[in-house]
């Protein structure tokens, strides 16, 4: 899975991070407008931003190939647990929160999101494998590196549920990550800030 083979995405230019979430404390739900729609739609919001609703799928092999299609075209996107399986939303930069007439505009909560989760597959160009050495550990370790950050390998999944599970616990504490998706399983790395890579 992680191998010598050079894989993935020219992270910065269209792909873009996914938040994923453990549990519903980490977001307020609600409803907004958009400019393009008539009715209100049901949305999310952290991190002072909207995000609306675009599809629920229990299969979580499905929703982490729709999550990277979305990504990959350039969408922000979230994926929240749900008792059917997974939610996915959709970033709104222009949406307006749906309030009752005559309310008040509400302040959003200040709920902050989780750190970014890179969700890829092993078929995208721009990022390569690679060792490197990490300060609290004696000897290299694998990894991925693209525009000057190294991701260090944490841990193999077989099950894309395991894989999001683990990524988005490591992401709601803080930890940027990279999920990586292939036909060997799955791959979750965290970036290393003080890492230096290992030159041949």
């Amino acid at each position: 899975m992680i191998t010598s083979t050079r894989f993935s995405t020219n992270l910065g230019q269209t792909l873009q991070a996914a938040k994923l979430f453990t549990s519903r404390d980490g977001y307020t739900t609600g409803h907004i407008y958009i400019p393009e729609e008539d009715h209100r739609l049901s949305a999310i919001a952290f991190d002072n931003q909207y995000y609306s609703f675009f599809r629920v799928l229990n299969d979580p092999a499905k929703a982490l190939g729709i999550l990277m299609k979305l990504t990959a075209r350039g969408d922000q996107v979230a994926l929240t647990p749900t008792s059917r399986g997974y939610a996915l939303w959709v970033h709104e930069p222009d949406a307006l929160p749906a309030l009752p007439v005559g309310s008040t505009p509400r302040v959003l909560p200040p709920i902050f999101g989780p750190a970014d989760c890179w969700v890829m597959s092993d078929r995208q160009p721009g990022y390569r494998t690679c060792s490197l050495r990490v300060p609290d550990l004696r000897d290299a370790v694998p990894g991925l590196t693209n525009e000057q950050k190294l991701y260090s390998l944490y841990r193999r999944e077989s099950s894309p549920d395991a894989a999001i599970r683990l990524a988005a616990r490591l992401t709601q504490r803080g930890d940027e990550s990279i999920l990586l998706v292939s036909t060997a399983g799955y791959a979750i790395c965290i970036y290393e800030p003080g890492a230096t890579l290992v030159v041949p």
